[in-house]
C-alpha cells in the first residue's frame, strides 16, 4: 500500500510540475510579466521551462532507468536549483561571464549533465553522442586539418559558454520550443480532448469515399489531418494507426503495406499546413520571416505528397482489388458538423489570427485555446455531456498531458541549441557550409544531392526538429550562398530531415508503425521508401520549380501546380502498370519517360516551348487512357 501511495504521489508530482511547461509559455505569450510591471527576459522563463520538464521526466523515469531512486530524486533537486539559479542569476552572467568565471563554469556543468542525463532518458545515446561530438570538437578543434581547422577552448570555456550565452542553451531554439511550439501542442491537444480525433476521423470517412483503397485513403486523410496538429510522425502513428492500420488489413491490404502507408501518411503531417510541427516554427525564427508565410510556401507542396500517396493508393488497390470498405459506419455530415463543431471553431479562429489579424503564430494560438475554452466550459454548463464539452478535469489532465508530451521537445532542441551554438562560437557551422559547396563543385544539383545524403544521413534516429536545427547552421547556409533564396534553401532541408523518418536502416516512424502491424520492421521500412518516393524529388523541385512555393505569377504557380500532377500521375501509373486498367509494353516505358520529362524542369533546358510540349503530351496521354476504357468497367470498379 505504501508504495502504490508514494508511487501516485510520485506521477501525481510529475503531471503538476509538466503542466506548469504551457501554464508558463501562455503567460510568457499573453506578456503577463510586462502587464505586471517586471522586467524579466525570455531566458529566465525559458530556464524555468526547462527545470519544469527536467523534473517531470526524472520523475517519470523514477526508478525505470536501473538506477537508484533517490539518484533520481537528486536530479529533480538539481533541476530546481538549476532552473532557480539561472532565473535569479540570468542578467548578470550573461553581460559579466567573465568577472565569475567559477560560477558559470559550475553552473555550466549542471545545465550539461541534467540536460545530458534526461536527453538519454527519453530519445536514447545517438543525440548525446552528436552532442558529445561537437563539444570534443570545441575542445581540440585547433587539431583538425584544413578549412575544418577552428580555435580551441578550454574546458571551462565552453561550460561558461553553454550556462550563460544566450546564443546557446538560452537561445532561439529552446525559446521557440517554450513559447511557440508548446502553445501549438496544447492547442492540438485541447482540439483533440473536446472530440476533434473523432471529427477527423469521421471527416477522413466522409472525404475518402467507400471505392477501391478505401480503408487506406481514410487513414492517409486522416493522418494527415492529425499530423498537422501533433507535428510528430511517431506520435501520429500511435494515435492514428492504431485504428487505421488493423482497418487496412482487414480489408484486405497486407501488413507491411498498412504499415507503410501509415509510416508515409503519418511523416507527411509534419509538411501539412498549419501547424507543421515544431521544426517550422523554428524556420520562422530563423529565417526570420513570418510564419503564414510558411504555411503559404508549403500548402502545394504538401498537397502533392499526398496526392501521390492517393494515386498509389488508387491505382494499387485497383489492380489488386483489394482495400474496399463496406461496413464502416460514416455519420451524416450534419452529424458531423454537429460533433466537430469546436474544431471549426478552433481553426477559425486560428486561421483568423495568423492570415486576417497577422498575430504572432503564439499569440493566434493562444487566444484560439482561450476561445474555445470559453465556449467548451459554456457548452458544459448549458448541456453537460455534449461534444465538445469540457469539465475541469478533463482541463486539468490535457494540460498535464501536454507538459509531459512536450518535455521532449523541449530537452532536444536544448541540446540542439547547444551543438548550434558550438557551431556559432568556433566557426564550424561557417567552415562546413563552404565544404559542402566545395563538395557539390560547380553544379548545384551536385550541391543538392550531397545536402540531401547529408540531412538523411544525420537525421537517422532523430528527432526531425534536432535535424532541422542541425542542418540550418550546417548545409542551409552553404545553399543560400549559392544563390538560393533562403525559404526554399531552409524548406529543402527540412523535407530531407523529415524523410529520415521513413529511410531505412533507422526509420522511426516505419518502425513505430510495425509494431502496431506485426509486421518486419525493416520490410515496413523498406516499403515506406518505396510508397513515399516522391518525397525525395519534391525538395529538388522546391529549387528547380520555385512556383510550387507560390513564388512567382499566377500563372506560372498554376501551370508548375498541372505539370508536376500530370508527370506524377503518369510516373505512377507508369511504375505500378495500373491506372484504371493495365498499362503494358511500350505504353508502359511511355508513361514513364513522359511523367519523369513533366516533372522535371524542361524550361530551363529548352525554354518553355520544350517543356509546355511534353506537359500537353502528358495530358494526352492521360485524357486517352481514361477515355477509352469503358463506362460500364469504370462503374464496376468504382463500385467495388
Amino acid at each position: 500500500m505504501t508504495l502504490t501511495r508514494n508511487a501516485l504521489a510520485v506521477q501525481r508530482t510529475a503531471l503538476i510540475l509538466a503542466a506548469l511547461v504551457p501554464i508558463l509559455a501562455l503567460g510568457w505569450t499573453m506578456k503577463i510579466p510586462t502587464h505586471m510591471g517586471l522586467l524579466i527576459f525570455p531566458e529566465q522563463i525559458a530556464a524555468l521551462i526547462l527545470a519544469a520538464s527536467l523534473a517531470a521526466v526524472y520523475l517519470n523515469t523514477l526508478g525505470t532507468k536501473q538506477l537508484p531512486w533517490w539518484l533520481d530524486l537528486c536530479g529533480v533537486l538539481a533541476s530546481f536549483i538549476m532552473g532557480g539559479w539561472v532565473f535569479i542569476r540570468f542578467q548578470l552572467l550573461s553581460e559579466n561571464a567573465f568577472l565569475h568565471p567559477t560560477e558559470a563554469t559550475i553552473l555550466g556543468i549542471l545545465v550539461l549533465v541534467l540536460v545530458v542525463d534526461a536527453v538519454r532518458r527519453v530519445i536514447g545515446w545517438l543525440l548525446v553522442g552528436i552532442l558529445a561530438l561537437f563539444i570534443c570538437y570545441a575542445l581540440f578543434g585547433n587539431h583538425m586539418p584544413g578549412m575544418l581547422a577552428g580555435r580551441a577552448m578550454t574546458v571551462s570555456e565552453v561550460l561558461q559558454f553553454l550556462a550563460a550565452d544566450s546564443s546557446a542553451t538560452w537561445g532561439s531554439s529552446l525559446q521557440v520550443a517554450c513559447f511557440v511550439v508548446a502553445i501549438f501542442v496544447l492547442f492540438g491537444s485541447f482540439l483533440i480532448a473536446l472530440g476533434g480525433g473523432e471529427f477527423f476521423t469521421q471527416l477522413s470517412m466522409r472525404v475518402s469515399g467507400t471505392g477501391p483503397g478505401g480503408a487506406a485513403k481514410i487513414a492517409v486523410t486522416a493522418s494527415a489531418l492529425f499530423g498537422s496538429i501533433s507535428g510528430s510522425a511517431v506520435s501520429n502513428v500511435m494515435s492514428t494507426g492504431v485504428m487505421t492500420i488493423p482497418m487496412m488489413i482487414r480489408s484486405g491490404i497486407p501488413a507491411i503495406r498498412a504499415g507503410a502507408i501509415e509510416a508515409v501518411a503519418s511523416t507527411g503531417g509534419q509538411l501539412m499546413p498549419p501547424i507543421m510541427g515544431a521544426a517550422a516554427f523554428l524556420m520562422a525564427e530563423i529565417i526570420a520571416v513570418p510564419y503564414s508565410q510558411i504555411v503559404i510556401a508549403a500548402l502545394i507542396p504538401a498537397v502533392i505528397y499526398y496526392l501521390s500517396v492517393f494515386l498509389q493508393i488508387d491505382f494499387m488497390s485497383r489492380r489488386d482489388n483489394v482495400g474496399t470498405l463496406k461496413d464502416v459506419t460514416r455519420l451524416p455530415m450534419r452529424s458531423l458538423l454537429a460533433r466537430g463543431w469546436i474544431s471549426i471553431i478552433g481553426f477559425v479562429v486560428l486561421f483568423t489570427g495568423l492570415f486576417a489579424m497577422n498575430l504572432r503564430a503564439e499569440v493566434a494560438a493562444a487566444w484560439t485555446i482561450f476561445i474555445m475554452l470559453f465556449a467548451a466550459f459554456a457548452a458544459q454548463v448549458i448541456k453537460p455531456g455534449m461534444v465538445g464539452a469540457m469539465t475541469p478535469k478533463l482541463a486539468w489532465d490535457t494540460l498535464s498531458k501536454t507538459g509531459m508530451a512536450t518535455a521532449e521537445v523541449i530537452l532536444v532542441t536544448t541540446a540542439a541549441g547547444m551543438i548550434v551554438g558550438i557551431l556559432g562560437t568556433t566557426g564550424l557551422g561557417f567552415s562546413l557550409s563552404y565544404l559542402l559547396l566545395d563538395l557539390g563543385g560547380n553544379s548545384l544539383f551536385g550541391m543538392l544531392l550531397c545536402t540531401a545524403f547529408v540531412a538523411i544521413f544525420l537525421g537517422l534516429g532523430l528527432p526531425t526538429t534536432a535535424v532541422y536545427l542541425l542542418l540550418a547552421s550546417l548545409a542551409a547556409p552553404a545553399l543560400v550562398k549559392s544563390g538560393i533564396p533562403v525559404i526554399n534553401a531552409h524548406l529543402f532541408v527540412f523535407y530531407f530531415g523529415m524523410l529520415s523518418m521513413i529511410t531505412p536502416p533507422i526509420a522511426l516512424a516505419s518502425f513505430a508503425a510495425a509494431a502496431i502491424s506485426k509486421a518486419g520492421q525493416i520490410r515496413t521500412g523498406v516499403d515506406s521508401f518505396r510508397v513515399g518516393w516522391v518525397a525525395y524529388l519534391l525538395p529538388f523541385l522546391f529549387i528547380y520549380k520555385p512556383a510550387l512555393l507560390m513564388q512567382g505569377s499566377v500563372w506560372g504557380i498554376a501551370y508548375a501546380i498541372v505539370s508536376s500532377v500530370i508527370g506524377l500521375t503518369l510516373v505512377v501509373g507508369g511504375a505500378l502498370g495500373y491506372a484504371r486498367s493495365p498499362i503494358t509494353g511500350p505504353l508502359r516505358l511511355a508513361w514513364i519517360v513522359i511523367g519523369i520529362a513533366s516533372i522535371l524542369p524542361l524550361s530551363h533546358l529548352g525554354g518553355m516551348a520544350l517543356d509546355g510540349t511534353v506537359t500537353v503530351i502528358g495530358f494526352i496521354l492521360l485524357a486517352w487512357h481514361f477515355a477509352s476504357l469503358p463506362r460500364s468497367r469504370v462503374a464496376q470498379q468504382d463500385a467495388i
